[in-house]
């Protein structure tokens, strides 16, 4: 187990690990090339170094480095640290799989990609909570088998549970269940605000639900967007003939077929989380 972790990237999923880790017993070092995220770990006093230097971050000798920024920033970062030849195991939080593990691996870094299934519509360190991971879904790709059985103990001390896959195939299921979800939100209130903005005074429950991520970081899920467009793309055609079926169903007035579609999907719905 490490003694002292290094976590680059101060926001949501930074703060919320680096206060995990604290609680666990861990050391824990932060650089940020925000002052003001910076400012906002110093009043919360958990870090025993911080600063916005990526020299004087590798001279704080951390046993772990934690990479938790969007994946282009990433990419960028991980190409500094193959520059200064560091040979410290390196782990990112990045919602996309396959760009950073092949960068890493071009780089010739010690290298296991990670993903935090945690996150808020919300940002910023001064959100961050160690709560927020606590019973997540933490996904490792791409290490060697020593590397991932280290990282997997280290994620659930802080009480992750921890699944093992190829970066591809996470690229794959993250495009259907957490990529695409946001692109729905995100075009549903741009509908809204291209028809009437005025409606949103009508809206309800159900509308607030389902464009709570809608709020979400734009620069994080840009990034993500297009590096992961094939497999969005393909959910996106997928998506369009199962929409094309319920216009065609809905036209022709078709009332038991839509019964029979509302009822095998919100029975399915109703059971999602029951044996997890």
């Amino acid at each position: 187990m490490p003694e002292k972790i290094g976590i680059i990237g101060l926001g949501l999923i930074g703060g919320s690990l680096a206060k995990a880790f604290e609680d666990a017993g861990l050391k824990i070092y932060g650089y940020d090339k925000s002052l003001d995220s910076i400012s906002s770990a110093v009043e919360c006093g958990i870090f025993e170094g911080l600063t916005d230097d990526m020299d004087e971050f590798l001279g704080f000798a951390p046993d772990l480095i934690y990479i938790a920024v969007p994946v282009n920033t990433a990419v960028e970062i991980l190409q500094e640290l193959g520059r200064k030849n560091v040979k410290t195991l390196i782990t990112d939080a990045c919602s996309t799989k396959t760009t950073i593990c092949s960068e890493a691996g071009k780089l010739g870094l010690n290298f296991c990609g990670g993903h935090p299934i945690a996150g808020k519509e919300v940002s910023g360190f001064a959100n961050s909570e160690a709560e927020l991971l606590k019973g997540a879904l933490h996904i490792l790709t791409d290490g060697d088998e020593t590397n991932v059985g280290f990282l997997k103990k280290l994620h659930e001390k802080i009480g992750m549970k921890v699944k093992v896959m190829d970066a591809e195939y996470h690229d794959e299921i993250f495009g259907v269940v957490s990529h695409f979800p946001h692109l729905i939100s995100f075009a549903l209130m741009e509908l809204i605000l291209k028809k009437d903005k005025n409606l949103l005074e009508y809206t309800g429950g159900g509308f607030k639900d389902f464009t709570r991520i809608a709020a979400s970081d734009p620069v994080m899920w840009s990034d993500i967007f297009t590096d992961n467009s094939e497999h969005i793309n393909n959910v996106i055609d997928e998506y369009i003939a199962i929409l094309d079926d319920w216009k065609q169903q809905i036209n022709k007035k078709e009332k038991s077929v839509l019964m029979k579609k509302i009822r095998h999907v919100s029975s399915a719905r109703q059971c999602l989380y029951e044996n997890i």
